[in-house]
């Protein structure tokens, strides 16, 4: 019997296992959490959603809600041709927005209501668009400069036309077959005078021989509302028949200039830079010149393009303002 009371009991009964516990524990449950299908289903879009946003296809959405391409090494906007090859490849800084944030028009004078204060004071440093009427109607431009001057002044010495081609701006736009200046004054009178049947044609080229640019020259002025102390730089021209001009794009240059329509009408259309469109807007601004007139315009800010109204053959000196 005293055997008995001495026996520890076993921890095994029936081959069943026990844990003995004191009077204060619980024993321990299995427990088993519940997802609930909305939680699992927030679980996976997001999930999905920031894959898809980490992953490389995601840029090219972001560039189109955007409206631009930003050069996330370089820091800056992506500017490059379309897919017909039209526009300049560069990457631009940014545009602070501060500069077309009251512009709801371009703004429109005739030469005699705008002063070299007004103009400096309003236009000069703040890049608002403005167009000045009848600004240029007084120079020897309006009458002796065309097409045929300035062929000739580019033909009469072989040497010219080269030292044009070496490295000096030239841009056909949408007029292909015209591939360099040379070709421009190849024309037929037909295509220049554009005779029915003939297709429109447009470039745009940086006057560089001396001999020509100092020709030029001659026939314009700086504009009234411009301080005169301020020199004539590197004549710019454009021209073309009634149609497309240039192609919506913004240029790399670093001033602001001016532009004298001296023949024909041409529609000008500008829009803010997709970057700031928040402050800006996108709304087109448009304003009609013609001969006799001079726009001023920052090219390196606005979005422009051009067309080609009426039936005249359009003719712009361009300068810039230094």
């Amino acid at each position: 019997m005293s055997d008995i009371r001495r026996r520890k009991p076993s921890k095994e009964r029936n081959g069943d296992e026990f844990l003995e516990l004191s009077g204060n524990e619980i024993p321990k449950r299995a427990t088993i959490n519940v997802i609930q299908v909305s939680t699992f289903l927030t679980l996976v879009v997001g999930t999905t959603f920031g894959c898809f946003l980490g992953g490389p296809w995601s840029q090219p959405v972001v560039d189109y809600l955007r409206g631009y391409r930003w050069d996330y090494n370089k820091r800056c906007i992506n500017e490059s041709p379309d897919s017909h090859g039209y526009g300049v490849d560069f990457c631009r800084i940014p545009a602070d927005c501060s500069f077309c944030s009251d512009v709801h028009e371009i703004d429109e004078f005739h030469v005699s209501e705008i002063s070299h204060h007004n103009f400096s004071k309003r236009y000069a440093h703040t890049n608002r668009p403005l167009v000045v009427r009848n600004a240029s109607s007084h120079w020897k431009a309006m009458t002796d400069f065309n097409y045929y001057w300035l062929k000739e002044q580019y033909t009469r010495d072989p040497e010219t036309l080269s030292s044009q081609e070496d490295g000096c701006w030239f841009n056909r736009y949408k007029t292909f077959e015209l591939i360099n200046l040379a070709a421009v004054f190849r024309l037929p009178d037909s295509r220049v005078r554009m005779e029915p049947g003939e297709d429109p044609w447009y470039v745009g080229f940086a006057v560089c021989p001396p001999s020509v640019a100092d020709a030029v020259h001659q026939l314009i002025e700086q504009p009234k509302f411009i301080p005169e102390y301020l020199p004539l730089s590197t004549p710019y021209v454009f021209i073309g028949t009634p149609g497309p001009g240039a192609h919506p794009h913004v240029d790399h240059l670093t001033l602001p200039n001016w532009q004298a329509q001296i023949s024909g009408e041409k529609k000008w259309t500008l829009t803010a830079p997709p970057e700031c469109y928040w402050t800006c807007g996108n709304k087109p601004l448009e304003k009609i010149v013609y001969p006799g007139d001079i726009i001023v315009v920052n090219i390196n800010y606005w979005f422009h393009s051009t067309q080609i109204l009426g039936d005249q053959l359009s003719l712009v000196i361009t300068n810039v303002i230094n």
